[in-house]
């Protein structure tokens, strides 16, 4: 092997080396990104930028993180940079169509977003991206037609239907609004307490919507465990002794529960590895039904706890004191 031969391999080992490791810094710079250090990964790229010189992937990083710091003209400048060295970035175009979206320019986002589905046809945010942005711009039925693509794709999703809603929610679109988070709700019922949670519904009034929210029409799966015992106590809201006395048995007897708990006038909801519901019955008392799965325990252990719960629901009662009306 001549000397020049060596020198040459020598080089192309050196400068695959060095791109090695400007690799493992971006790499770095992302997760920092990624973990809310938009001040670190600022640093790193800087760092690699003035070393290795600027590339597409690390201006996307810089820029990204200098948005994330409020520097937003210094971080549009670094995208559209690294948007010309690398049209290939298919986050970049994503970026730049959130800004053109900050400052409602439909038209300059709509290219962005199309630039980011034709470099990744397949990718199911493509529909729902496209969509926002058409809604946003008033184009409502090519709006829908995107929704209903990306909603086709993932139909078992209940997030994707929420999404969709909350989108149509925005543009005072109701009716559709409604019937995403229909099939959210059959989907996933826990859905209604984010639905509850989330101002965008806040203002829906329809009779659809407030049936959604306030019927229960959960059906527990062939040969579910089950077990519903009526107390002398009334379900009263989620004021009520009923429901306070539920929640001090689940923590004394050391079940795990989500602490949202869905209340309204009629039932209430409470999630553990069980379904808890509370209501009252025609003769005034209240009812606790627990219902599960048979996969998530077995009759021994669900008898075992659910009567360990029963009996600690009732020594609250018992102990409760004496309510002046």
């Amino acid at each position: 092997m001549t000397s020049m031969v060596r020198i040459l391999l020598f080089l192309v080992f050196l400068l695959s080396s060095t791109a090695l490791v400007a690799d493992q810094r971006l790499d770095e710079a992302q997760r920092q990104l990624d973990a809310e250090q938009p001040q670190v990964a600022l640093g790193i790229t800087d760092q690699v930028i003035d070393r290795e010189g600027a590339s597409g992937r690390a201006l996307l990083i810089r820029s990204t993180a200098k948005i994330q710091l409020g520097l937003v003209e210094d971080g549009q400048r670094d995208l559209r940079r690294a948007l010309e060295l690398d049209p290939a970035l298919r986050q970049g175009w994503l970026n730049l169509a959130g800004i053109e979206i900050a400052f409602e320019r439909w038209p300059a986002a709509l290219e962005a977003l199309r630039e980011a589905e034709r470099l990744d046809p397949g990718a199911p945010d493509n529909h729902l991206n496209l969509g926002t942005v058409l809604l946003m711009k008033g184009d409502i039925e090519a709006a829908a037609q995107r929704f209903d693509r990306y909603l086709a794709s993932r139909p078992n999703d209940p997030d994707a239907f929420f999404q969709v809603a909350g989108n149509y929610a925005l543009a005072s679109d109701e009716p559709r609004a409604v019937a995403a988070l229909q099939r959210a709700v059959a989907i996933d019922e826990r859905m209604r307490m984010r639905i509850r949670a989330d101002r965008r519904f806040g203002l829906f009034t329809s009779v659809p919507f407030q049936t959604l929210m306030t019927t229960d029409r959960y059906q527990p799966p062939v040969g579910a465990h089950r077990t519903a015992v009526a107390f002398q106590t009334p379900y009263m809201g989620e004021d009520g002794e009923l429901i306070e006395a539920v929640l001090k048995a689940l923590r004394a007897v050391g079940e795990t529960f989500d602490p949202r708990v869905e209340a309204n006038p009629r039932w209430a909801l409470i999630w553990a590895d069980m379904r808890i519901k509370l209501f009252s019955q025609a003769d005034g008392t209240g009812v606790v039904e627990m219902t599960a799965p048979v996969t998530t325990m077995n009759k021994t252990e669900w008898e075992r706890r659910t009567q360990r719960l029963l009996r600690a629901i009732h020594n609250e009662l018992t102990s409760l004191p004496l309510r002046v009306q």
